[in-house]
């Protein structure tokens, strides 16, 4: 097959010049492979497009010349005997030209992603990439994850097998380097090494996600609180990046997300009602109940609708705090924080603060909970997170599973001696000096 590279990459060369034109092929080279190892023969594949969704932040309209942000079939092809397969693109088609305004020209990149169909058994990968020439792409090897949730003592049991390796470099291509602040280069930055992340669905959103999860994983009683119709999976990741220089060929990088994910299998329903369960939040994001404490999974926006700056939102969403009211005082044992997106994000470790008050005017420390939003040595993600940037929603089976800066989701005990009716949420910096902004929130659960 790599021959086969060099040899289209030359014919290419040849028949074109040095500049590619838009009409001109480029290949996309791959291989299906059972969980086993063995060749996929004769899988279909379809290879689908959509635009950067990097460039809405240049406030560019959900449509350009008739193409969406979403998916949407561009080709499809069936692997060989051997399990390798070759797919074909335009070089026109890898990005839009666009005129922005005050004359500003410029282009937008396409993504493009590969599935094969799930296994009978529910399993899946597919790879999502940019490219700018000829590429391989990392292997669609499935995950023989023996997933499974059984009776355990203190609750459903969810087991699984280690995640597979980060995908083998190709022989025809190198990794990008780390470079130190005065720009001399420290490493090779190989593709991240997977790790298994426990989800749990509900209906309407993702009730828990554990990261770097280790089997068997046991959820709490309190995280299941008192869902119903739950299904778990474990899911998992390689992002890397590759550079291609064929002989006569022109030089092509590849940035590719490399995901894998189980079957989803039902757990039975949580008994715990948290006594939070209805109660009142200040601010409201829209008329009506509160919906950070209603029993439902989805995230929603703390300000909805709310992007530019204005008087009590000098950072354009997100509000400072949100404060929930009890129907009686209590003393509050245990909190489980879903789905807590904020705008600290850019730095490692954030403090999830929870205060109490009787009288909501006379605060007191509830707990300071420490979630890791990331490791500040990764070099990977040095280069991967703005480069792969919303590629968390780029499955075609499952909903979002971000990698770099993902949600909160907390479960601890609560140490405080006082009852409460008022609980106030905020987040800080680890060392307490600036405090950030709620964005999105899914669920806050209190418990006796």
């Amino acid at each position: 097959m790599r021959s086969s590279l060099t040899k289209l990459s030359l014919l290419a060369l040849l028949v074109t010049g040095c500049e590619r034109m838009p009409e001109d092929p480029v290949f996309i080279y791959g291989r299906v492979l059972h969980a086993d190892g063995a060749p996929a023969a004769g899988s279909p594949l379809k290879m689908e497009r959509a635009l950067d969704t990097r460039s809405d932040l240049s406030g560019i309209p959900e449509e350009v010349e008739g193409r969406t942000w979403d998916y949407a079939p561009y080709s499809a092809g069936t692997s060989e005997a051997s399990g390798y397969f070759t797919l074909e693109a335009l070089a026109g088609d890898l990005y839009t030209e666009r005129y922005f305004s005050e004359g500003y020209y410029g282009y937008l990149q396409h993504r493009f992603r590969v599935a094969p169909p799930l296994a009978e058994d529910g399993h899946g990968v597919f790879v999502a990439f940019f490219l700018e020439d000829d590429v391989e792409l990392p292997p669609l090897q499935q995950w023989a994850s023996g997933f499974s949730v059984g009776d355990g003592p203190e609750g459903p049991r969810l087991t699984f097998a280690p995640a597979p390796p980060a995908p083998t470099l190709p022989p025809s291509a190198s990794l990008p380097e780390s470079y130190d602040n005065e720009g001399m280069s420290t490493e090779q930055v190989p593709p991240s090494t997977p790790a298994p992340v426990v989800q749990l669905h509900a209906a309407d959103g993702v009730v828990w996600q554990q990261l770097h999860a280790a089997s068997p994983w046991v959820p709490s009683p309190y995280v299941l609180e008192d869902f119903s119709g739950v299904e778990a999976q474990v899911r998992a990741a390689s992002v890397g990046q590759w550079y291609f220089e064929p002989l006569g060929a022109q030089f092509s990088q590849l940035t590719f997300r490399l995901e894998w994910r189980s079957p989803r299998l039902a757990l039975p329903a949580g008994g715990l009602r948290p006594l939070s369960r209805g109660a009142t939040c200040s601010p409201l994001p829209a008329p009506g109940p509160c919906p950070f404490t209603d029993g439902k999974a989805a995230a929603v926006e703390t300000r909805p609708g709310s992007t530019q700056p204005g008087p009590g939102n000098p950072e354009g969403f997100g509000v400072e705090a949100l404060t929930f009211t009890l129907d009686a005082p209590v003393r509050p044992r245990r909190v489980v924080v879903r789905g807590l997106e904020t705008t600290l994000n850019y730095v490692p470790r954030v403090k999830v603060v929870l205060e109490g008050s009787l009288d909501g005017a006379t605060w007191t420390p509830l707990e300071s909970l420490t979630f890791v939003n990331f490791d500040p040595e990764d070099r990977g993600r040095q280069i991967y997170q703005y480069s792969l940037v919303d590629t968390d929603a780029d499955s075609p089976f499952d909903g979002p599973m971000e990698l770099f800066t993902p949600p909160v989701f907390l479960d601890a005990p609560l140490t405080g001696e006082a009852s409460v009716r008022h609980v106030r949420l905020s987040v800080r910096t680890e060392d307490m000096q600036f405090a950030g902004r709620l964005w999105k929130l899914g669920e806050v659960s209190l418990f006796e």
